[in-house]
């Protein structure tokens, strides 16, 4: 069976390209059967090395176009022109990712639905963003014989907003945080430590509480700020500061001129696991997410998590962190308070944490998504 699938997300380090990335290295590391096409196209941006190291397996071609993402989402998602063999040739499956759902000649396509918030929250996305979900989401609709959803609530949003889809082509295949995570703690204390003193070195920090995701709204690290502030301001002695990390994406940007908010932007994924492993704990008080990946990260390390008690991040978190309201900066206020004070509550989460990150794993998503292009086999 030949399978094709679009990993042009890849480039823009998104937890859209996260997951694309680590799916198709789980799939051809377990599955030497099937032959895999890549796609990936983008006008500026190269072929992502991780992707290109792909190509030593023999069961893996890559073919790389320069076609801009708008010009395929128009050609695609509006003309129903170019099916997507005209460009790699045959394939019994396409797999299709969140921006583009491309016509084909006789390939079944399956796409993943990550989050559906340019229908259930416009007002978070450019309306150029919300119209081209539409439009991929009018020919999914009609065309995939298979959706895959990353979590129950993001299943739960499909099956109410598009109630024509045939519930049975519905699946859910969580994602995972990559095995470094889980490496970590597999390390000597000593080793541990001396990662741990060389991150918070390189970024001047010291006692944090971590804050990950791209700057937007719905990342809600306004009231987080607001509520971290409020708890200083009850704890004036503290020395805990609070990392924001992560891109800027769109919308009010956030600032502060409080020494004890650190806006670092964006970190480097090799940078990822010791940041982690080093904060007190994970504050993410997103007002909706399709799955929660920083959450996985920092449970797989034993850090306890701060998080909403909405979408699929209570899902995600099961009783291994404490849920807030992420409207109130008074809940997600004291809920740090309680997180800082007290070491033995970030202990006894941080065990169930890791007991909970073992449900999650690449090679089990691969697996699980393997079993669906099978069960589409010609």
């Amino acid at each position: 069976m030949i399978v094709g699938i679009d990993v042009s997300s890849v480039s823009y380090q998104t937890g859209v390209s996260n997951y694309t990335l680590n799916l198709v290295r789980n799939l051809v590391k377990t599955d030497k059967t099937n032959h895999y096409k890549l796609f990936y196209s983008s006008l500026r941006l190269p072929l992502p090395k991780e992707i290109k190291d792909l190509s030593i397996n023999s069961n893996v071609s890559i073919y790389q176009f320069r076609l801009p993402p708008t010009l395929l989402q128009i050609l695609w998602n509006q003309l129903r022109l170019i099916p997507i063999e005209f460009l790699i040739g045959k394939c019994d499956i396409f797999h299709t990712s969140d921006w583009t759902q491309p016509p084909t000649v006789s390939a079944k396509t399956i796409t993943t639905v990550h989050d559906l918030t340019p229908f259930l929250h416009p007002e978070w996305h450019h309306p150029k963003v919300i119209n081209a979900h539409r439009r991929k989401m009018f020919w999914a609709v009609k065309k995939c014989f298979c959706f895959i959803c990353v979590s129950q609530n993001t299943k739960s949003d499909l099956i109410k907003l598009f109630p024509k889809i045939d519930i049975q082509k519905i699946t859910v295949i969580y994602e995972a945080a990559e095995n470094k995570y889980g490496e970590f703690l597999k390390l000597s204390p000593k080793l541990q430590q001396k990662k741990k003193d060389v991150i918070k070195k390189q970024y001047g920090l010291e006692n944090f509480i971590l804050a990950q995701g791209t700057r937007e709204p719905r990342k809600n690290l306004s009231r987080l700020i607001e509520a971290f502030l409020k708890f200083k301001q009850k704890y004036p002695k503290t020395k805990t500061e609070l990392a924001i990390t992560g891109k800027y994406g769109w919308g009010n940007d956030i600032s502060t001129k409080n020494p004890n908010v650190k806006i670092l932007g964006f970190i480097p994924e090799k940078d990822m696991v010791a940041l982690h492993a080093s904060a007190i704990c994970l504050a993410y008080p997103s007002l909706y997410e399709g799955f929660g990946l920083p959450i996985i990260k920092s449970l797989k390390v034993g850090i306890p998590v701060i998080t909403s008690n909405n979408s699929s991040l209570k899902e995600i978190a099961q009783d291994c962190s404490i849920l807030v309201d992420p409207t109130s900066v008074d809940e997600i206020s004291k809920a740090i308070e309680k997180m800082v004070q007290s070491q033995k509550l970030r202990q006894q989460l941080g065990k169930k944490g890791l007991e909970t990150a073992q449900q999650f794993s690449w090679i089990k998503t691969a697996q699980q998504t393997l079993q669906i292009y099978n069960s589409l086999k010609i």
